[in-house]
């Protein structure tokens, strides 16, 4: 069996710990070097170890993990990620694989058995796994909660309420407190039918019902929810109107 030498890098150490574990439980044929938490944790952790595998986050503060691969990368990436919107990306930078959150230890084997393939015909066949993933099923989001990492389906999701540091997520049958702040959401999802309405709220276009104009503005949704709108973002709501 060969041996890879490999770094990981999240932003969460439960998550890190969690993957270390995992590969010294089920993928002994890789020797973690180390942890970092953020990019410029990372390229210096990459500069002074020469990994031959990064195991790489995504979403982190500080700068986006893409930003590792900017320029000549002599590594290979496993993306590990709560969210499935950056698979077409992760094929532009020649991921190995990328894995969901939280991470199946069937799929975590199989994505570091593909670091002996080499040949070009294996590597065209890589790519297209990871297009293939792109139509598995509905955009899911992992979330974090305080007892257990729970996957929703983008669908689900009704609107989310900033709360300090946390974010209140309202689903179609409950509500949620996860410990990421809003713009970590509105960069997830604004692509995936989000907008914000408020500095405090983040809403799902195909829940909007109508726009109410009297005292500012608000937006009731679908489930008898009403949102504020405010005078900063009413110009991009009314748009959502003119689109329908």
């Amino acid at each position: 069996m060969k041996q890879f030498t490999a770094i990981v890098v999240d932003d969460e150490i439960n998550n890190r710990q969690n993957l270390i574990s995992l590969l010294s439980k089920y993928c002994p044929e890789i020797t973690v070097l180390g942890e970092a938490s953020t990019v410029q944790e990372a390229k210096h952790l990459v500069k002074t170890t020469s990994p031959e595998v990064v195991f790489l986050d995504i979403e982190m503060p500080g700068g986006n993990g893409f930003k590792l691969l900017e320029g000549e990368v002599d590594f290979k990436v496993i993306f590990v990620t709560a969210y499935d919107a950056y698979a077409l990306k992760a094929i532009k930078f020649s991921a190995l694989d990328y894995l969901l959150k939280p991470i199946d230890k069937e799929e975590l084997i199989q994505a570091v058995a593909k670091l002996e393939l080499e040949d070009s015909e294996k590597e065209r066949s890589k790519l297209e796994n990871l297009g293939s993933f792109l139509n598995q099923g509905e955009q899911r989001i992992a979330l974090n909660l305080q007892e257990e990492v729970r996957l929703v389906a983008v669908k689900d999701i009704i609107r989310i309420e900033a709360d300090n540091n946390y974010s209140t997520i309202y689903l179609s049958n409950e509500q949620v407190l996860v410990s990421k702040n809003l713009g970590y959401y509105y960069d997830l999802l604004k692509d995936s039918g989000f907008i914000r309405t408020h500095q405090s709220h983040l809403v799902n276009r195909s829940i909007i019902e109508k726009l109410v104009k009297k005292d500012g503005g608000s937006l009731v949704l679908k489930n008898g929810d009403s949102v504020p709108v405010s005078r900063s973002q009413k110009e991009n709501i009314l748009k959502v109107f003119e689109e329908v």
